[in-house]
């Protein structure tokens, strides 16, 4: 990079910056990454490269400046007191050695660190008041997150209230152990619902569902490590952790304080070792200076404090040999690769499969048969070839000829401008039509329960079912021809199929499988348009007029209602006795003009008249946002008896206040 110019390094920085911010979405935002954690690292840490040579190529919307990723607009957001910044990453012991150096110039000595395990899971920040759980938030961008307190209540080591009255926020990790992880695959699986690539992305999808029962089922863990502004007897984090032990959190109890480098690199070839044995991924080590006064002293940067540093294991490989190339059909016709391996153990489990994921990246990688191929699991998990060994591939090796027909059905592949897919477009293809009917009974749409892959291949093995709609045609003359179906398992099946008939429409518009149509975007459009043929004769206008709701949406859907066997479908699925309304609760009332509506509230001192939550509760009823700490944002402190520093800091700040009394008089 010596001799690149500034003209040479723009296009560079720019390819860059649009790849990294398109896996940071799909991570981040969507719970599924696209990418293995060091091909993006790899990205990120060139970009950094660029930019540091070429400061005036830095701008303030570069993914290095930012924090985490973009914030839902379905959740309620939560602007964090202070903000949850990232951490620096290494991926070496002499850049460990490079970090200890920094931190000692800093502060002219050697220091002691609290080295932790580095937890594969989603931050969550956690707010108490008068020792009950307030609100629980993710990190969102660093700076605003996503309220998900309704969620948290369902996480059962999450202490709901503390054995002492402290109002107090703590940060941790919220994970899926591996053994929750396999369980949520092989059932999402059996439904004929996408796997998680990981256990992170699993956690955050399970966090953050609108509905929290779902993250109840979901069997999701928490380890606390950070103590926002503990109190001034403690004084460093090895001390912070053990006293958020006492006061019942989960933590992590592997941490410990260590001065000596050679310790610390003992304790990362330990635990390099030992984390397959773990029943929770880790992906590294974290080095935090112990000395809580130092980490203020030696502060952050843009986006990383400058007193810890996060040391990322490298994937572990194994070379083995490709014997086949399988291609499968999915539910929208997009055909996939899997690349049939010698089995070679690795991170703890046999693995002889790997997906491909599209033809593009087959020929990306130039993966052929006979070939000698290094394998890993990207996030600890999902197994993937990362390159060909060339030196070892055969004399007579050719190139993998794509395939042109469906394996499926032998109708010819196509592949649609903007997408890098292939897909079968024949609408009766047997494996679509499988992966559609799996789809349609899953539990996330018409939930039809007993309704699994195994059984829809038999139904439609005997020639029984051709679509979703001929399920509601089934006879128990019918079922009884299925191997193992007795007369138990025949009413129960035909039972659950009945009863999905009255499911609301957003579960019915969730099963029928439209392109980009899932069932946050199903619930909107139900609670839009009320009924099925609304949604079929709406415009593109009057369905990108929905928050949230794009042009690929809108355009997806239109298409979608507008073929005759479409049409002739839900037609059929009406005759059959299927609801085609919204029975779910409408959208909340917009709240009218008051005096609190849009203003930032924060409490403090003791109320007389309401408790601390009763009264959050009705400023929020009136749309305010009630926060834990006064900034210079703050429109309004209400404030009771002996309240202290809150209080003096709103004064200083010149912030409004209004007694307790002021501010019902103002509700009321």
């Amino acid at each position: 990079m010596a001799d690149l110019t500034l003209n040479e390094a723009k296009p560079e920085v720019a390819a860059l910056r649009k790849e990294l911010n398109k896996w940071a979405d799909a991570y981040y935002s969507k719970d599924a990454p696209e990418v293995e954690d060091s091909t993006y690292d790899q990205k990120y840490n060139r970009l950094l490269e660029l930019e540091q040579k070429f400061p005036e190529l830095v701008t303030p919307d570069s993914i290095t400046q930012k924090v985490g990723g973009q914030v839902d607009t379905e959740f309620t957001k939560v602007e964090h007191p202070l903000p949850m910044l990232s951490m620096g990453d290494v991926f070496s012991k002499d850049e460990l050695r490079e970090f200890d150096q920094r931190v000692q110039k800093a502060v002219g000595h050697s220091v002691a660190y609290n080295v932790e395990l580095k937890i594969d899971g989603l931050s969550i920040a956690l707010e108490y008041t008068s020792g009950r759980l307030t609100r629980a938030s993710t990190r969102g961008n660093g700076y605003v997150g996503e309220d998900v307190t309704a969620n948290a209540l369902y996480i059962k080591d999450i202490p709901q209230k503390l054995p002492q009255p402290l109002t107090i926020e703590v940060r941790g990790e919220c994970y899926m152990g591996k053994e929750a992880f396999a369980k949520l695959n092989q059932e999402r699986d059996d439904g004929g619902l996408p796997t998680f690539a990981n256990p992170r992305n699993a956690a955050a999808g399970s966090l953050r569902q609108l509905d929290a029962k779902v993250t109840k089922r979901r069997h999701l863990s928490t380890f606390i490590y950070t103590w926002v502004q503990p109190p001034e007897e403690i004084t460093g984090q090895h001390q912070a952790i053990a006293k958020m032990h006492d006061l019942g959190f989960h933590v992590n109890e592997t941490g410990r304080r260590i001065k000596s480098l050679d310790e610390i690199f003992s304790f990362i070839d330990d635990y390099t070792a030992k984390r397959d044995s773990l029943s929770y991924g880790i992906d590294g080590i974290v080095l935090k200076v112990d000395d809580l006064n130092l980490q203020q002293e030696l502060g952050n940067t843009v986006k990383v404090p400058r007193w810890e540093i996060a040391y990322k294991f490298p994937p572990e490989e194994q070379e083995t040999v490709v014997h086949e190339i399988k291609w499968t059909v999915g539910r929208t016709g997009v055909v996939t690769p899997t690349a049939v391996m010698d089995p070679v153990q690795l991170a703890g489990t046999t693995v002889s499969h790997a997906v491909l994921h599209n033809a593009d990246l087959l020929k990306e990688k130039d993966v052929r048969i006979g070939d000698t191929v290094k394998l890993h699991k990207a996030g600890d998990i999902i197994p993937e070839i990362s390159k060909v060994v060339l030196s070892k591939r055969p004399k007579d090796s050719q190139p993998y000829q794509i395939p042109e027909v469906c394996p499926s059905c032998g109708q010819k592949l196509v592949r649609i401008e903007g997408e890098v897919a292939l897909r079968c477009v024949n609408p009766s293809c047997p494996a679509q039509v499988e992966e559609e009917i799996t789809h349609f009974a899953s539990r996330p749409a018409m939930d039809i329960d007993g309704l699994g892959p195994k059984i829809v291949r038999q139904l439609l093995q005997n020639d029984l079912v051709h679509n979703v709609a001929d399920l509601y045609h089934l006879q128990a003359d019918d079922l009884a021809k299925l191997a193992h179906f007795q007369e138990k398992s025949i009413n129960n099946l035909l039972t659950a199929i009945t009863k999905s008939k009255q499911n609301s429409l957003e579960l019915l518009l969730t099963g029928l499988g439209i392109d980009h149509v899932g069932a946050k975007v199903a619930r909107l459009l139900a609670q839009k348009f009320k009924n099925m043929a609304k949604i079929m004769e709406a415009d593109v206008q009057e369905i990108t007029a929905i928050a949230t709701i794009g042009m690929t949406i809108a355009e997806s859907l239109t298409t979608y209602f507008a073929q005759p066997e479409v049409i002739k479908l839900i037609q059929e699925l009406q005759d059959s006795g299927l609801n085609m309304d919204y029975l779910g609760a409408d959208e909340p009332a917009e709240i009218a003009a008051n005096f609190f509506k849009g203003k930032t509230v924060v409490l403090t001192g003791k109320l007389a008249h309401y408790s601390r939550s009763e009264f959050t509760k009705k400023l929020q009823a009136l749309g305010a946002k009630v926060t834990g700490s006064v900034s210079s944002k703050t429109d309004y402190v209400v404030y009771g008896e002996d309240a202290g520093s809150k209080l003096t800091k709103a004064e200083n700040l010149g912030v409004p206040r209004l007694t307790e009394e002021e501010a019902i008089a103002k509700i009321e």
